[in-house]
């Protein structure tokens, strides 16, 4: 048994046999369209600046990212397409960030390394990086130019997984550790490339502070 399939002027011979297979087809198309559409794209727009904090009292330059260091922290779920514009209001310094362990498939020039897969960002201009996270699990982000790290040009990445977790908990908290120097990193940057050579020392304060606005 078979029957005709018309569409527009042009009939074609369509056999009922086909019919179960043509359905899961439709089916598998359908749906996999639909997981598609779950993944989001994530805006951040950021500001990197130079500004003075004194979390613990004593007064010192940084660089923060939206008035803020450690940086804001970047909200994902597994699949979703991160853009983050990033724009350098720093006046004498280029810049560049990495985001650490983020594999950048198809987009090794969004990997943010400067001189290597990118030119820096120059005093005034603008970037804007573009990469999907296709695992989840908590990331870091860095300054990749200079000591900016070290500044406190740095954050966080957390991707949700795509998937419902096979355990329960009441909450998660994620914690960056750095070292707080009193020294800006120009002073310490001066002493590790003189001829007398200098090194940086022990840090004064060991900062677990999730964002340090003060």
């Amino acid at each position: 048994m078979s029957c005709n399939t018309i569409i527009g002027m042009v009939e074609l011979p369509f056999s009922s046999r086909a019919i179960p297979t043509f359905l899961i087809l439709r089916f598998f198309l359908i749906f996999g369209n639909f997981h598609n559409a779950e993944a989001r794209n994530r805006h951040y727009k950021w500001e990197v600046k130079n500004e003075y904090r004194s979390p613990d009292c004593f007064k010192k330059l940084v660089i923060t990212i939206n008035g803020i260091t450690p940086g804001p922290t970047i909200q994902a779920q597994e699949g979703d397409t991160v853009v983050v514009q990033v724009n350098n209001t720093l006046i004498t310094e280029n810049l560049s960030i990495h985001w650490h362990e983020i594999r950048q498939i198809g987009t090794p020039w969004f990997d943010g390394t400067e001189g290597v897969t990118q030119c820096p960002i120059l005093p005034g201009g603008t970037f804007i990086y573009q990469f999907v996270v296709d695992r989840p699990g908590t990331y870091l982000y860095h300054a990749q130019y200079g000591m900016q790290r070290e500044a406190g040009l740095y954050g966080l990445i957390r991707v949700a997984p795509r998937d419902p977790e096979p355990f329960t908990y009441d909450f998660d908290r994620s914690i960056i550790l750095n070292d707080w120097y009193y020294k800006s990193t120009y002073e310490q940057a001066a002493g590790l490339s003189s001829i007398v050579f200098q090194w940086v020392g022990e840090p004064q304060e060991d900062s677990t502070a999730p964002n340090l606005q003060a």
